[in-house]
């Protein structure tokens, strides 16, 4: 088989390729995403040192350029095989993340053989993960209602309780924070309407971490306030 980067093809069956996949997962445990790491290592073959140089001088050019496709074709040189890692299919690209390496420097290296691996890694997300929720929280306090005490302390004797009101204003606080895979995720409305509100709603948007030449984990925050004559009643939202 031959592994093609770019433009540069290796001999067939050169290089020796270990794939692995690491999962990211949403708040619910599920992938959104896998971070794709393909570690290459091989043997270049030269008939002297002035043809080996030749072609580590290929490879490492080759190597220097990020965001190709990585194809692994069968022994025809033409048909692509399952294992490809295309810039089109990932989040943020493809890229050289480790080497080239060239670890050995015994025996014949350098004069008919060089030893290389190279590491390259991309973000592959899952069909359907655009909407993804990373992560969410939302907290809603409430509080007053009740009467409105105070003591008042004397000179010689104890405090002296007063009841300054009967019924207080009820109160209540919402706020909350999400992070959207791709993008930002929706805020939730005012559990309590819009006419319980004592202010317009503060909403905050985080800017996002980079992966490659793309974003993601969009987050963005949220508050209400609440005040009413009427009890509050109300759970926070367990979704955006």
């Amino acid at each position: 088989m031959y592994l093609r980067k770019g433009e540069y093809t290796h001999p067939i069956g050169e290089p020796q390729i270990a794939i692995s996949k690491r999962p990211i997962l949403d708040r619910g445990g599920i992938p959104v995403a896998h971070t794709v790491t393909w570690a290459i290592q091989g043997m270049l073959l030269g008939s002297g040192q002035a043809d080996l140089d030749a072609q580590i001088e290929a490879f490492t050019a080759a190597y220097a350029r990020q965001n190709e496709d990585v194809v692994l074709l069968l022994s025809d040189g033409v048909t692509q095989s399952q294992h490809t890692l295309k810039v089109r299919d990932t989040r943020g690209g493809v890229y050289v993340t480790q080497g080239p390496d060239f670890p050995k420097g015994d025996g014949p290296e350098y004069a008919t053989r060089r030893s290389f691996a190279v590491q390259l890694s991309a973000e592959v997300p899952v069909d359907g993960s655009a909407g993804a929720v990373m992560h969410f929280t939302e907290t809603l306090s409430t509080s007053g209602g009740g009467p409105r005490v105070t003591h008042v302390e004397t000179a010689l004797g104890f405090p002296i309780k007063q009841h300054l009101r009967r019924a207080t204003t009820y109160h209540a606080a919402q706020s909350g924070t999400a992070t959207g895979y791709a993008s930002y995720p929706n805020v939730p409305p005012p559990i309590f309407g819009q006419a319980n509100l004592t202010q317009a709603p503060s909403i905050t948007r985080r800017s996002p971490e980079w992966v490659g030449n793309q974003a993601r984990n969009f987050t963005v925050s949220w508050k209400y306030q609440f005040e009413s004559a009427y009890p509050l009643f109300g759970v926070p939202h367990a979704t955006p």
